[in-house]
């Protein structure tokens, strides 16, 4: 009796359709019940099936105490067929249960003699008047009552509490998922019931750094920088909604999915690690982004830096700044000077991060990582919380405003040493953003202060490898100097450039660096044309349209 309760309550809650389970009642054998046969087909996603088989359990055993076979199918209760739907409620829940007892009953218009004997959906078993003890629920989300249930548990935009109290609040959970536990096994393919922890476990076993997921299309991920199809078939709507509900249950803070909200958030999934979600909204349509942060540390060697930017874990105090396009690994290179200073030195690291990615290791102190809006309401109020606290390095990701590098020149004068990520292809680029950005009777000021305080740069740039075999480092990086600190000092910032160039050892331009990739046989040279700062250097491989 199990496939006849199991598609009874597969169809009565409109999980599947009657035509699905008809299509696939021959698949049935001793082993295999009609909802695992619905899962292999990818009709059933497998949690909804764990729910619909507890469920059917508690029914059989109801039956078993008491004392013979369920009752025969008793006619459905049935409703206009224009019946206007019933209003949706705020997070309201379905339960595999009847209608009430005393419930009108409308004979069906005609026996279904062609359906199979043993196989009666077309009505409800008396069965689901019983009451159960089963504590299975399916959200039941407005819209989606005549397809599948959904079990995505997001409110609508009016529902958030926008008060402006609220908003100053911090969440009342501070943990941070890390992400740990048993392994979860990479499946060989993904499927449209894949859950989103196999999808992750996927992209690592494949060395995937983002997935793509949007509605009516296949997974992507990026590999090497190329994208590329990850599954064939698309996602429709409801198992886009199925892994957000699923991510939902990562988030450190509790966070609710509103739909219609956009927002970008770190999840930790146990046996998958950590990974960034963004997610936007077109109407009521979400596109997932996920960057998969890598779980473990890495070494200064393996970074693959001009030699002479290791000497910046040597620093006691004062200014490092990272900079590059996104996904260049800026966040990577100062966890990994962080965690080499941790492994050499016994000191308190604390972090500023929007969010927090890699959960950082000190052997040897103590380190303190710090989310904004989190922990923190802001990043300046992180920098002070580093600075009250004694913070022997800070790391500062990422640097979005003025305020926050005064904050950040303030600590590094108070004796502290600073890793900051921020944007910028190039230093000349870098160094004039900053400077501009101050208005003309601050300027001195400020680019003296930054002069004094500013030990290093470090701009980054993950090129293409030829033929899609990874990804190659190009590298804009300077130990600052007398020199450099005094063209700081007038603003003579297109000068720069040259003296880096002349450092040799203390010093590399992007554009020489891009020359060695090329010479190497690493990099196409119109790649080198794209990001090179002098790109009449490269006119010979530029790009032909």
């Amino acid at each position: 009796m199990r496939n006849q309760y199991m598609a009874k309550v597969l169809v009565h809650n409109k999980v599947v359709t009657e035509a699905q389970v008809k299509a696939h009642w021959g698949e049935i054998t001793d082993k295999k019940d009609i909802g695992q046969v619905l899962v292999d087909a990818g009709i059933l996603p497998p949690p909804m099936y764990i729910k619909v088989l507890a469920f059917v359990k508690n029914l059989e055993a109801k039956a078993a105490a008491g004392g013979g076979t369920a009752p025969a199918a008793a006619p459905a209760s049935a409703a206009p067929a224009n019946a206007a739907p019933a209003a949706p409620q705020k997070q309201s829940t379905a339960r595999f249960e009847a209608p009430p007892a005393s419930s009108p009953s409308v004979a069906p218009a005609a026996p279904q003699s062609a359906q199979s004997e043993g196989l009666q959906i077309e009505g409800n078993s008396s069965l689901y008047g019983e009451v159960s003890t089963s504590n299975v629920e399916v959200e039941a989300v407005a819209g989606l009552e005549s397809t599948s249930i959904s079990t995505v548990q997001v409110q609508t935009e009016a529902e958030e509490e926008t008060s402006g109290e609220d908003s100053e609040k911090l969440p009342s959970r501070f943990a941070i998922l890390t992400g740990e536990g048993t392994p979860v096994e990479a499946p060989e393919k993904i499927r449209p019931m894949t859950n989103l922890s196999q999808i992750i476990a996927f992209a690592r076993k494949f060395g995937a750094t983002d997935i793509y997921l949007y509605a009516d299309r296949p997974v992507v991920m990026r590999q090497s920088g190329a994208l590329f199809v990850a599954s064939d078939d698309a996602l429709d709507l409801s198992r886009i909604n199925e892994r957000l509900d699923e991510a939902s249950k990562g988030f450190s803070d509790g966070y609710k999915i509103v739909v219609g909200k956009n927002f970008s958030k770190t999840i930790g999934l146990a046996g998958v690690g950590r990974a960034r979600m963004t997610v936007t909204w077109n109407g009521t349509n979400p596109s997932v982004s996920i960057r998969v942060i890598p779980q473990e540390s890495t070494t200064l060697e393996n970074l693959y830096l001009p030699a002479f930017c290791n000497q910046f874990v040597e620093l006691n105090s004062g200014l490092v700044l990272v900079a590059g396009p996104a996904a260049s690994g800026r966040s990577t290179t100062i966890s990994t000077f962080a965690e080499t200073i941790a492994a050499n030195r016994d000191v308190y690291i604390q972090t500023i991060e929007k969010p927090i990615e890699r959960v950082l290791q000190n052997p040897r102190g103590a380190i303190a990582q710090r989310e904004v809006g989190l922990h923190v309401r802001s990043g300046i109020e992180g920098v002070e919380f580093a600075m009250q606290s004694g913070a022997d390095v800070i790391l500062f990701d990422y640097l979005e405003t003025l305020d926050e590098l005064s904050m950040l020149l303030r600590a590094s004068n108070a004796g502290a040493l600073v890793f900051a990520v921020t944007t910028g292809n190039n230093i000349h680029a870098l160094l004039s953003r900053l400077l501009s950005s101050v208005s003309a009777e601050k300027r001195t000021a400020f680019a003296n202060s930054l002069a004094e305080q500013l030990k290093g740069i470090i701009v980054q740039h993950l090129i293409p490898i030829v033929q899609n075999q990874g990804q190659v480092l190009a590298v804009e990086a300077a130990k600052m100097n007398s020199t450099m600190a005094n063209m700081l000092r007038r603003g003579e910032i297109s000068q720069l450039s040259a003296s880096i160039s002349s450092q040799k050892d203390q010093g590399i331009s992007l554009d020489d660096s891009l020359q060695k990739c090329v010479e190497s046989g690493y990099i196409e040279g119109a790649e080198a044309w794209k990001r090179a700062c002098d790109s009449r250097r490269f006119a010979t491989y530029r790009a032909q349209n």
